[in-house]
């Protein structure tokens, strides 16, 4: 009789719990991406002993627990890979491949980790994050930040504080010993469809105290301003970003970034064009002169080689900063602050089926100059053609194959080496990525 009544008793107990468990359970999320990648490139450095070759893969962990009001996110890169730099010492979460045998990968990093907690006005959001900036040219990475965002009519409105640099941080996180704390103030606002045109204006401004370069005189401001909808039968998306500050108690910043693109259908082709602008100067020397800055993330991709940067390339690079240049392959015209125009003129083929899987491809021409003269009086880049396929082969395996060549112009020549032409450059890359 005993044991029926504690069988009874622990049914009745099962039941309970199985009823209660959805009302206590979190909901938890987990997908993520296998990538490999190989690059074949000849003269990457415009000369003719500079050919490279690598390979390289990436491990990316998301998770997401949600409950009640509150969502958890972690994204874990398994293969962050200290031989990938991006040049500010820190790792870009892709490893390259062939680090000797008999040896493990310690190679672990945490890129996102962040709560959101949905109130019922307003959702805050503090962590690491992925925050973007307009189109993504002067940022797309992540941050330690606290932000709110709110819906005000219309609006959609982000207001965020920016912890860039913690002087406190362990050395590998640091800024540079004796100096302040880089932080930065964001203010983002966004309409869609604005007054029924089918066009989202967003408006950006930033606000950063650079300790880390000049303390107490180092302050950077921009205000970005974008437009991106369908204007007739095309899809447009234009930014324009203003850059001002105080680069040091005697000399300000000064820059200019803007972007047009567009795209549109002609028969079974779409056609797609873009123009770039990214301020430059031609005396960087000059200490009574403005101090040009401009950012392009390593992430906003034109083409295959003159606006693209694969060694570097994180899907979202740290740009936000007083470097004044850009960041580019083989690319010191950049790094020396003469900036960067380019034009783009492409068009995407109607898929075809081939090998099993569904090919899109793309071909594209591209020419680009520095917005200065260099020393030289030197000007032009070069002129790219390029032609990509994105292979899908089922709803989790896709791939991309690309080829492109560059007639290098006289500004790509390493003068400095006494090698005043330039050796045109040969690219072919391919990648592979599981998604789950």
């Amino acid at each position: 009789m005993k044991k029926r009544i504690y069988s009874i008793i622990a049914v009745a107990v099962a039941v309970t719990v199985w009823h209660a468990m959805p009302a206590f359970a979190a909901k938890i999320d987990v997908g993520g991406e296998m990538r490999a990648r190989a690059y074949m490139i000849q003269s990457a450095d415009f000369t003719e002993t500079g050919d490279a070759n690598w390979l390289d893969a990436r491990f990316r962990l998301d998770t997401k627990v949600s409950q009640g009001m509150t969502t958890g996110v972690l994204q874990v890169d398994f293969l962050q890979g200290a031989t990938m730099s991006n040049g500010d010492g820190d790792t870009t979460g892709i490893l390259v491949l062939g680090n000797d045998t008999g040896h493990s990968y310690n190679l672990v990093g945490v890129r996102q980790a962040y709560l959101a907690v949905n109130f019922p006005a307003v959702t805050v959001i503090g962590g690491r994050y992925e925050a973007k900036l307009g189109n993504g040219l002067v940022l797309n990475d992540t941050a330690d930040l606290v932000a709110v965002v709110a819906p005000i009519g219309p609006v959609n409105l982000l207001v965020g504080y920016l912890l860039l640099g913690e002087n406190d941080a362990p050395a590998a996180n640091a800024v540079p010993s004796g100096a302040g704390d880089d932080t930065a103030f964001a203010v983002n606002a966004g309409l869609k469809n604005l007054a029924g045109s089918g066009v989202d204006v967003n408006l950006f401004l930033v606000s950063a105290y650079l300790q880390s370069v000049d303390p107490g005189d180092t302050k950077l401001q921009v205000v970005g301003l974008t437009g991106n909808g369908k204007v007739g039968p095309a899809n447009v998306a234009a930014e324009l970003d203003l850059f001002s500050g105080d680069a040091t108690s005697a000399r300000s910043f000064a820059g200019t970034n803007f972007l047009l693109s567009g795209s549109m259908p002609v028969g079974s082709i779409g056609l797609n064009a873009a123009i770039l602008y990214a301020s430059g100067d031609s005396d960087t020397t000059d200490a009574t002169d403005d101090v040009n800055i401009n950012t392009i993330d390593g992430d906003f991709r034109a083409s295959n080689i003159l606006v693209r940067d694969d060694f570097n390339n994180y899907e979202g690079v740290s740009s936000l900063s007083a470097d004044a240049g850009l960041v580019a392959p083989g690319a010191s015209y950049l790094v020396d602050g003469l900036g960067l125009q380019a034009i783009k003129v492409a068009a995407t083929l109607p898929a075809m089926k081939a090998l099993n899987s569904t090919h899109t491809p793309e071909i594209g021409l591209v020419y680009a100059r520095t917005s200065e003269d260099d020393p030289d009086g030197d000007n032009d880049l070069g002129v790219e053609i390029y032609a990509n396929t994105n292979c899908v082969f089922d709803q989790n395996l896709s791939g991309n194959i690309g080829l492109a060549f560059v007639s290098a112009g006289d500004a790509m020549a390493d003068t400095s080496a006494g090698d005043p032409d330039p050796e045109d450059q040969l690219k072919l890359e391919a990648s592979l990525t599981f998604h789950f």
